[in-house]
């Protein structure tokens, strides 16, 4: 509760020096959009839409078999990432004319390792409570206010104009939609941050598996300085739909949309390994479920992307591997209890739920948060 406390304070100190419009009903939670992680996705490789490099050493088909490799028969995951949050708005700060939404999150990224006999425990977790308003939009008096209450508490301030690759850069009348953007940035450079810890952990066997893209700056950066292939697959539950896939060259060359790929798709298959920003990244589609019982083409798909410093072609063994093991990791669904079961792996689903569990209730921060 200390968080609400120094953050209660800071509200209650700024709402005597500029004009408040409270959020009505108290503060009011922001739904995070189920489609962010695919608008991450195509904001991440915006310059390449056309993927015709096949990256690895077969490439003599355009889908391989990937029967599923259980636990006991090699462990290849032991650690699994991710994270979530919870943000809120909490009104506008009115200066003359001047105004800024002001929003508050706490956003938490946690790793889990498994051992051999299947339980799980916390490797890492951490927790951050952040304060949101627009920097750009309130004079330089009242932003240092602002920083300097939030200096020495346990809330961090972060600027909402800032542009980044998730939230992009703010309109003039949308920076309270910019929000959930921003806060997703955050935690993803949180997750980012627990990858570096748990990194040398790794190898000898061991791999993690994340959620979400490696191509996201902070965990590019840090795959790519590494010498061969380090043991970490990014996973996506939702990638983005308007890549166009070439496979062959010369005048049999066959040009599919991401539908046509996957449509072709059957269970316990995944597709060629296709290559991204040079090399440096390899990715493949992977079908966790048959499509007899899904809506659609693309769900029960997971993309999955690997770090390639060398900017070799990937052995298709790997790539095997790393498949068979994901199919067997679908074995336990959380049905009924998230839309995304379908694609979800159930140690991340997991690991999701172990923040989330370590976050403020909804309940407490509504009662807790008044600006008087």
């Amino acid at each position: 509760m200390k968080a609400l406390q120094d953050l209660r304070q800071i509200l209650r100190a700024i709402s005597r020096e500029v004009d408040v419009l409270p959020a009505v009903g108290g503060a009011v939670e922001d739904l995070e959009r189920p489609d962010f992680e695919e608008r991450e996705d195509r904001a991440l490789n915006e310059e390449e839409r056309v993927f015709e490099t096949i990256f690895e050493d077969d490439r003599s088909s355009l889908y391989r078999p990937v029967p599923p490799i259980g636990r006991s028969e090699r462990h290849l995951f032991r650690y699994f990432l991710d994270g979530s949050f919870r943000s809120y708005f909490l009104g506008t700060v009115l200066e003359n004319e001047r105004e800024s939404p002001v929003h508050f999150a706490q956003i938490g990224a946690c790793v889990l390792r498994r051992e051999d006999d299947g339980s799980v425990r916390r490797e890492a977790l951490r927790v951050e409570n952040v304060l949101l308003a627009g920097k750009q939009r309130l004079s330089g008096v009242v932003w240092a206010r602002l920083e300097g209450l939030a200096l020495g508490s346990s809330v961090r301030l972060v600027d909402l104009t800032e542009p980044d690759v998730v939230s992009g850069t703010p309109s003039d009348f949308d920076l309270r939609g910019k929000a959930a953007g921003k806060v997703r940035f955050v935690m993803r450079t949180l997750e980012a941050e627990l990858m570096k810890e748990v990194l040398p952990r790794l190898g000898g066997g061991s791999w993690l598996a994340a959620d979400g893209s490696l191509l996201f700056d902070p965990i590019f950066r840090l795959l790519a300085g590494r010498e061969g292939i380090p043991p970490v697959i990014g996973v996506s539950k939702n990638f983005r739909k308007d890549p166009q896939f070439v496979f062959g060259r010369g005048p049999r060359a066959e040009r599919r949309s991401i539908y046509n790929l996957l449509v072709d798709l059957r269970e316990e298959y995944r597709t060629a390994a296709f290559s991204a920003q040079g090399g440096r990244v390899v990715f493949w589609y992977v079908r966790l479920r048959e499509q007899t019982h899904l809506d659609y083409p693309l769900m029960g798909v997971v993309k999955v992307e690997l770090a390639n410093p060398s900017q070799d072609p990937v052995p298709s063994g790997l790539i095997d591997e790393i498949s068979g093991a994901l199919v067997a990791e679908r074995r336990v669904a959380p049905h009924g209890q998230d839309r995304r079961w379908h694609a979800h792996l159930y140690p991340i689903f997991l690991a999701e739920r172990a923040v989330q569990e370590s976050l403020l209730s909804r309940e407490a921060v509504r009662q807790f948060l008044k600006w008087r």
